[in-house]
C-alpha cells in the first residue's frame, strides 16, 4: 500500500509539473500571437495556469458542450461598439485624451443614428450616439470589477498624465500590474495596459 501511494504521488508530481510549465498563448487586440518566454512566466501578467483554476473548487470553469455543425472560424476582435450620449462629447475624450484617429473609410451616414468609428491598431470602437438602456448609477468604482475592454500601449505613463490633466478619474490594477481603468464620459469602462512584454 506505501508502495502505491508513493508510486501515486511521484505520478502525481510529475502531472503537476507538466501542468504548471504549460505555455499560455493568446492572440492580442492588435492581431498578434504572444508567447511567453522562459524569462517572463505567463504568471507575471495574472494569467493562471488552468491547474489554479480547477483548485479554486467554485470558480472553476466548465467547459460548454460545442455545437454540432460548421466549425467557426474566429479570426479576431472586428469592434467594440459604445453607446454615447452626445457624439462631440465623445470624440474630445477618445480623440483628444486617447490620441484615437477616425476611420474616414466607415461613414456613419448610412445608418439611422450618428456616429463614428475608431482606430485602435487594426481594431476599432464604434461610438453610437444612442439612448443607453443601462443604470448608470451603482457601478464598481474600480472599472476591473465591471465589464470593460482593454486596450494595449506601448507604456501607461504617458496616459497617466494625459487623465491627470483632463481631470478623468481611474484606478491602478489591483494586481500591480501595469495597467489603468477608468471611464469615458458616458460610463463605459476601459483599461489600458503595457502590452510590449506580451509581443
Amino acid at each position: 500500500m506505501a508502495l502505491a501511494r508513493s508510486a501515486q504521488q511521484k505520478t502525481t508530481g510529475r502531472a503537476r509539473e507538466r501542468r504548471s510549465t504549460v505555455s499560455v498563448v493568446c492572440k492580442s487586440l492588435f492581431g498578434r500571437w504572444n508567447q511567453p518566454s522562459a524569462s517572463q512566466p505567463f504568471v507575471k501578467y495574472g494569467i493562471r495556469p488552468a491547474t489554479a483554476l480547477l483548485a479554486a473548487g467554485t470558480l472553476a470553469v466548465t467547459p460548454s458542450p460545442k455545437l454540432s455543425g460548421g466549425q467557426v472560424e474566429v479570426k479576431g476582435l472586428h469592434h467594440v461598439a459604445l453607446l454615447c450620449e452626445n457624439l462631440e462629447r465623445s470624440l474630445a475624450f477618445y480623440q483628444g485624451v486617447l490620441g484615437l484617429d477616425i476611420n474616414p473609410e466607415r461613414p456613419h451616414h448610412k445608418l439611422p443614428y450618428r456616429g463614428a468609428w475608431l482606430w485602435i491598431g487594426p481594431e476599432m470602437i464604434h461610438l453610437m450616439e444612442l439612448p443607453n438602456p443601462d443604470p448608470l448609477t451603482g457601478r464598481p468604482q474600480h472599472g476591473g470589477r465591471d465589464r470593460h475592454f482593454c486596450i494595449g500601449v506601448a507604456s501607461v505613463e504617458p496616459l497617466v498624465g494625459k487623465l491627470e490633466a483632463a481631470g478623468v478619474q481611474f484606478t491602478k490594477s489591483m494586481s500591480g500590474r501595469p495597467a489603468v481603468f477608468f471611464r469615458d464620459p458616458d460610463m463605459n469602462c476601459l483599461e489600458v495596459v503595457e502590452m510590449e512584454s506580451w509581443r
